[in-house]
């Protein structure tokens, strides 16, 4: 028999991972809006760091045979269209709220992981994939639909977001309007930043961390007149 390649092999025990934290969130932690402390909501974030690896670690040319990326989309669009719709509706029509809510909580990452798949299927390379993946979600966490909700209504935007708990559980108290805003533009930057900034920054830095983890000295820096470049 033959065995799977490293590649492969990776490639599975990352997705193995990712459903049983993804099990485990959703049987562990209570499905409604509030939030008990930054561990729960950290917590929640594992699945998705995971699903985000899981998919810079596949490699398109798997999904070239048997029409594979076709089932790929297929499978991300009756995800949502049968299972999260008919769920989102049936929650808002009972009027359970905290119901509503943790769909959402759960579909907005997963569109995220949706798109990244599809991109990285399709030739996409890792880093942007993972680039992608990191900077959406700091756009999910940033808040910045919690604002643009009164925008919509065309209501002013309240002076205290007592509703923002993921907000409120960072600052360790209820988020005014204008440290919302606050956080709101700090995670916008980090988006841009991870959006913006070369693969070889990040390159440097994972190398960096690699080096600092297995205790090797840092590579010496060549002198400035030596015409390295």
């Amino acid at each position: 028999m033959t065995r799977p390649s490293p590649a492969l092999t990776r490639s599975l025990s990352l997705a193995a991972l990712t459903v049983v934290s993804g099990a485990a969130t959703w049987l562990a932690f209570p499905k409604q809006q509030a939030i008990a402390n930054v561990w729960v909501l950290l917590g929640h974030l594992v699945p998705f760091v995971l699903g985000a690896e899981t998919i810079a670690s596949l490699c398109p040319e798997w999904f070239s045979h048997h029409r594979l990326r076709e089932v790929a989309q297929l499978g991300c669009f009756v995800a949502v269209f049968c299972y999260f719709v008919p769920r989102m509706f049936d929650r808002s029509l009972a009027g359970d709220s905290d119901g509503f809510y943790y769909l959402m909580l759960t579909l907005v990452p997963l569109l995220i992981l949706s798109f990244a798949l599809l991109c990285r299927i399709s030739g996409g390379r890792a880093a942007t994939v993972r680039r992608a993946a990191y900077g959406n979600v700091l756009i999910m966490l940033s808040g910045i639909e919690d604002a643009l909700f009164w925008v919509w209504r065309g209501q002013p935007i309240p002076d205290s977001w007592d509703w923002a708990y993921h907000i409120n559980v960072f600052l360790g108290h209820v988020a005014s309007r204008t440290e919302a805003f606050g956080f709101i533009a700090v995670h916008l930057v980090l988006a841009a930043l991870v959006f913006s900034l070369p693969d070889s920054f990040w390159r440097a830095v994972v190398a960096r961390i690699r080096r600092q983890t297995a205790g090797e000295p840092a590579a010496t820096r060549a002198p400035e007149h030596s015409g390295v470049r």
